[in-house]
């Protein structure tokens, strides 16, 4: 998992070369609809927003075809991380959902603000829009990067 300020997105292109077409067709987006997906070359996004949930609600997942590149907008949110391996499946790759969850131990929380972003690899077990003590309101793009299957 990387996590940086939105603003230093540029110094990941050598890893992610769609990066900037991400960002830009994200900015472009005059009326956010938050049940839409917006395609570019080489994945998609989406918007969320909302209120966070418990910590003891949200569960771990993982991605194969995709990377997630999440970025706060406004608010604040908390994410978990740990490693797929130290993880237990409960529930089995959807293929078609791109998404396997797990069940595990939150060793490394952190809050995440506006203007931050977070990069999530296939073998990040991540944890997202939970809250540790209150309630946080946030709004946030998920990016979907497409891997390269070779």
């Amino acid at each position: 998992m990387i996590i940086d300020a939105v603003a230093n997105l540029q110094h990941y292109t050598k890893l992610f070369p769609n990066i900037p077409e991400a960002i830009e067709a994200m900015n472009s987006i005059q009326q956010q609809e938050f049940s839409k997906k917006y395609f570019f070359e080489g994945g998609y996004f989406f918007f969320q927003e909302g209120a966070t949930k418990p910590i003891e609600e949200a569960q771990f997942e993982a991605h194969r075809k995709y990377v997630d590149l999440q970025i706060v907008l406004k608010g604040e949110e908390y994410i978990a991380w740990n490693k797929i391996d130290d993880l237990d499946e409960v529930i089995p790759y959807d293929d078609e959902k791109d998404v396997q969850k797990f069940s595990g131990k939150n060793a490394h929380k952190m809050k995440m603000s506006e203007g931050m972003a977070y990069i999530c690899f296939p073998w990040d077990g991540h944890k997202a829009v939970f809250h540790v003590d209150q309630p946080l309101h946030f709004k946030k793009a998920v990016i979907k990067l497409a891997l390269n299957e070779k």
